[in-house]
């Protein structure tokens, strides 16, 4: 099996080979890799890994957007959502963090509808042929804006949540427009794949560390309808949804098999979604991730890794069914060793 065929089949419970695997890591991680290797090339990383996705993303080509340092000396950007972020410098690296949202405001339907969401036609779609020509034997992921998260970003998420239960119609609106976008950028995504894209992955975290955000019945009045609308039009292409949802959102998993959702990620270590208890789910939804970077991957042995990888292998991959990779990107604190040791284990 290559790559291409080895992910498809893993999503469609199907027997592999071996366990396909992908690989996430902020920029240092990245650098200290390339570094430790050698190597010139991320692509070499994933080789030496054996990594199986790549992703694609089109080429922002739209309205210049406006960049500045603050009176602390922090780097401000505006994205083309309109929404500001500043860069927070760590001691292990650096994280850009929302300080401007531009929706904080609005109460009323006709001020949504107001607000300049992006233009479809701000984006060069020729990035993901290109993507899709140099990597014909790996499996291709798109996407990150989802219905959610994206507004979490342009109203602030207690603002949004009193929305949802004061004016829930305003809070909807939001929403819609929001999908409005997304369907209509997904789908010149997929047109540009030419049949080549293989996942589609929102992001929109829906939990916290312990529980949900909201109950099952609000994700289902506000976010059901816009999930299912995404999830069939991937479908059409010939494409799988990856729902990316981090927290203890176990809740939601009968509604995502019930949607159409054909994976979830990134499997964090929290109630509700150890690989035992989602062995119930064999079959039914497939799963990507799991491998604890909060405490396992900075803090534990090469061998407790290689022991947790083969164990959700046992739990989650009868006739395919999971892919390997961290329940996040790797994060500076995480050793090389353990890196190597997630990707040596027996697949």
């Amino acid at each position: 099996m290559n790559s291409k065929e080895r992910v498809r089949a893993a999503i469609s419970h199907q027997k592999v080979d071996r366990v396909p695997v992908a690989f996430e890591a902020v920029g240092r991680v990245k650098d200290k890799l390339l570094k430790h290797y050698g190597f010139t090339e991320e692509f070499q990383l994933l080789e030496k890994f054996k990594v199986d996705i790549i992703p694609a993303d089109p080429i922002y080509i739209g309205p210049p957007l406006k960049s500045y340092v603050d009176n602390q000396g922090r780097k401000v950007r505006q994205t083309y959502w309109g929404y500001e972020t500043t860069v927070h410098q760590t001691d292990i690296d650096s994280y850009n963090v929302t300080t401007y949202f531009p929706l904080n405001d609005v109460s009323t339907i006709e001020e949504v509808d107001a607000y300049p969401f992006p233009n479809p036609d701000w984006f060069d779609y020729s990035a993901i042929r290109k993507t899709c020509e140099k990597y014909p034997d790996k499996a291709i992921i798109i996407g990150h804006p989802g219905p959610f998260q994206m507004v979490t970003f342009l109203i602030n998420m207690e603002k949004f949540f009193l929305l949802m239960l004061d004016e829930p119609e305003v809070a909807q609106r939001i929403l819609d427009r929001m999908v409005e976008f997304e369907l209509e950028y997904y789908r010149r995504c997929f047109e540009a794949g030419g049949g080549m894209v293989d996942i589609l992955r929102p992001h929109d975290d829906y939990g916290t560390q312990i529980s949900m955000l909201f109950s099952v019945d609000m994700w289902r009045t506000f976010f059901e309808a816009n999930t299912r609308k995404l999830t069939e039009l991937c479908h059409q292409y010939g494409a799988f949804f990856q729902q990316h949802s981090c927290g203890a959102i176990a809740p939601l998993i009968p509604d995502f098999i019930r949607c159409g959702v054909d994976s979830l990620e990134p499997l964090q270590k929290v109630p509700g979604l150890t690989a035992e208890e989602l062995a119930q789910y064999n079959g039914k939804i497939a799963f990507h991730g799991g491998i604890d970077t909060q405490n396992l991957l900075p803090y534990g042995t090469p061998e407790q890794v290689q022991q947790e990888v083969e164990h959700y292998i046992r739990c989650l991959n009868h006739d395919g069914g999971y892919i390997l990779m961290a329940s996040q990107c790797f994060e500076g604190d995480v050793p090389i060793e353990n890196i190597e040791a997630l990707y040596n284990a027996a697949r």
